[in-house]
């Protein structure tokens, strides 16, 4: 058995601390962006695009819709399973809209791309087709899709922006098969979000040293999610905070309709 003495253990241990740390920087470069090597116009706008998942959650957004709006936020509200919309549902989306959001999907099924084992075409005619047919009848814009869990491929992805101006991942470390993490400067049509559910540490995990690095590097847009509000889900006072904050700063809190006009 392998023995260490008490000053072995704890260089060992303090080596793990410093590794723990120094990945979590990099984690948070890579939602910053920052190993894109960008160079974003001086005039480029200081944006935050705030996205909630998942439709099991519509009551919560319905709630927070005011809220947003009276502190000068524009969400997009991702809605999956878009065929299955009951009228009541349909009436909480009027809710949404009329307080000046925005709608996105998220998969109709809710299957990400690998997991669903479907060709990228396939996966579009399966995930995305049926949402957006449902959402045109009835004259309303889908300003970006949502990755389910964040599952997805470079070619799944290049399947989707035939159909959508943007897609929106879900932030960590990037894999070999997954497009870069989109640009700074909001001009990418391939976008990852840093989690802002307190199950995932909460607002103030990540988003305010994304905000700093941003600010920092001059990068104008920033992008963030959650799903429900309340428990493990987004801290609204937190947030609003943060909002607030940020807003006297001068960054703007936007749809995803806000880039697509760029596109």
């Amino acid at each position: 058995m392998l023995r260490r003495t008490a000053p072995a253990a704890v260089a060992l241990a303090i080596t793990m601390l410093l590794a723990a740390v120094s990945w979590q920087q990099i984690v948070v470069h890579e939602v910053a962006g920052l190993r894109l090597n960008e160079a974003c116009p001086a005039e480029a706008p200081k944006q935050v695009l705030l996205s909630f998942d998942d439709r099991a959650h519509l009551a919560d957004w319905v709630a927070l819709a005011p809220e947003l709006e009276a502190h000068g936020v524009k969400a997009t509200f991702m809605l999956d399973r878009v065929t299955t919309m009951e009228a009541e549902d349909w009436a909480n989306v009027d809710v949404l809209l009329a307080h000046g959001h925005v709608l996105g999907v998220h998969g109709e099924h809710h299957v990400g791309a690998t997991a669903s084992g479907l060709s990228p075409e396939a996966w579009v005619a399966q995930e995305l087709l049926p949402s957006l047919e449902v959402m045109a009848e009835r004259g309303l814009d889908v300003v970006a899709l949502t990755m389910p869990r964040g599952d997805s491929t470079s070619a799944h992805e290049a399947a989707a922006l035939d159909f959508v101006p943007r897609v929106r991942l879900t932030a960590g470390p990037p894999r070999d098969d997954v497009t870069p993490w989109a640009s700074g400067c909001g001009d990418g049509p391939v976008h990852a979000a840093v989690s802002l559910d307190e199950r995932r540490g909460g607002v103030d995990r990540w988003l305010p040293d994304v905000l700093d690095l941003r600010r920092a590097a001059g990068f104008g847009v920033v992008h963030a999610y959650g799903h429900s509000t309340g428990g493990e889900g987004v801290d609204v006072d937190a947030l609003l905070a943060v909002v607030d904050e940020s807003s006297a700063e001068g960054w703007r809190w936007v749809g995803y309709d806000a880039l697509n006009a760029e596109v």
